[in-house]
């Protein structure tokens, strides 16, 4: 297992890569998705609605197996494992972070909208500034679940082919002659990367906080 660690490393440093796209597209098409189902025309609200109940509905697995075997069918375009497995990660995170943002957004009272509007500020200056900055407070917690999430499931990525850290452990079980150590390796690993995770998501949150507690104390001086 010495010998295999850092192949199992560079494998790891490939999950991150992978999950941290999909989380990233996840999470800007999550945006779109909860500004629309906030809008008051009917059927985008509605159409927002469907799609995060379908994606969050539908296993992943099936999702994966679309991706990469229904894009090119549907649409003509031959995807690689790679793209394939970023696309289905960030279909099923764009879901959960949707309802992540609206929540994050509704958060905020309706009085500082009010406040916004008296001021002259336009929809987007009163999202930049001042909804913004208070939803991220509550947007970031459940993120870093929605990323420790999206993380896990891409290690069904190996099922359209693409080589990721469970594929790499799985095929270091086998050319070992099987064994519960490579097994042991890829739970070790998962375990530290998504300690790490939660740990730095703490570390923001606190941050956060403080941030928030400085700033109420200045406004009350």
């Amino acid at each position: 297992m010495i010998a295999y660690l850092p192949l199992m490393l560079r494998a790891a440093g490939t999950t991150l890569w992978l999950s941290w796209l999909a989380m990233l597209i996840g999470a800007f098409g999550g945006t779109l998705l909860a500004l629309v189902h906030m809008q008051r025309i009917a059927p985008f609200r509605w159409l927002a609605i469907a799609y995060m109940e379908f994606f969050r509905s539908v296993p992943i697995l099936i999702v994966m197996f679309f991706a990469y075997y229904g894009v090119p069918l549907v649409l003509g375009l031959d995807l690689s494992p790679f793209a394939a497995a970023t696309l289905a990660l960030a279909l099923h995170a764009s879901a959960t972070m949707s309802e992540v943002v609206r929540a994050g957004i509704g958060s905020v009272g309706h009085g500082q909208w009010e406040a916004a509007q008296a001021a002259g500020f336009t929809w987007l200056q009163t999202m930049r500034h001042i909804i913004a900055p208070q939803a991220l407070r509550v947007v970031l917690p459940p993120s870093i679940g929605v990323f420790i999430t999206t993380l896990k499931e891409s290690s069904l990525a190996s099922i359209i082919g693409y080589i990721e850290l469970t594929r790499t452990g799985l095929l270091v079980r086998d050319s070992t002659g099987g064994g519960f150590a490579p097994l042991l390796a890829l739970g070790v690993l998962y375990f530290l990367i998504n300690y790490a995770i939660s740990q730095i998501g703490a570390a923001l949150e606190r941050r956060f906080q403080t941030g928030s507690r400085i700033e109420t104390v200045g406004a009350m001086a």
